[in-house]
């Protein structure tokens, strides 16, 4: 009986301690998920600090253009603003490249539905747009004409189905030459399924 005394305090402390320890090593691993967290969180801080306050506009046709912009904005927190036309384009795409080619050859841009914003409240602007005849689509150039984007950080993406970005680039040079032009970001049809990873890349500093 003495011995079964003697041992039962040793068994209470041994088991004291094993709790001790147990709970220790969950608040460290507790810890540690947090300063992880507060890590990830402070590179995407990183990624997109210098980007600012941003609006995301864009005109879609095809509604691809507007996957990109949205997924832009998953990784901005920015501001979207979709560019529609008073009158819009036909749903048949033949149809849509005749009207284009013939305002592009009148020298014609169409009318876009007027929207209220104050460009002054964001530190960049980031311009979407399907790639027509090698070139931004009109109403992109419309809305370009309407608003002052002198100053801007201009942050320019487009999407087609398997154009190059360099002449609708060299566009947006002489429509924005008093903004400062970022390198442009093209999502092709093969490239879609690719599209969060091409943005990462596209704004990592």
């Amino acid at each position: 009986m003495k011995k079964l005394f003697l041992l039962l305090p040793v068994v209470l402390f041994l088991g004291a301690c094993g709790s001790n320890a147990t709970n220790t090593n969950e608040e460290n691993t507790s810890e540690s998920a947090v300063q992880s967290s507060e890590s990830l969180e402070s590179n995407q801080n990183q990624e997109t600090e210098d980007i600012g306050k941003s609006l995301i506009v864009y005109y879609s046709l095809t509604e691809n253009t507007k996957a990109v912009a949205e997924e832009i904005q998953k990784q901005v927190n920015g501001e979207l603003m979709r560019i529609e036309t008073v009158e819009p384009y036909p749903e048949v795409y033949d149809e849509v490249l005749d009207v284009v080619e013939a305002q592009r050859e009148e020298g014609e841009l169409p009318t876009i539905v007027k929207q209220d914003v104050d460009l002054s409240d964001y530190d960049s602007i980031f311009l979407g747009t399907p790639i027509w005849f090698g070139e931004p689509a009109l109403p992109v150039e419309k809305w370009i004409s309407e608003n002052k984007l002198a100053g801007k950080r201009v942050y320019p993406f487009f999407t087609s189905g398997s154009s190059s970005i360099n002449e609708s680039m060299e566009r947006y040079r002489e429509l924005l030459d008093q903004s400062t032009l970022s390198e442009g970001l093209g999502i092709t049809s093969s490239d879609r399924s690719q599209t969060a990873s091409l943005v990462k890349e596209w704004l990592a500093p």
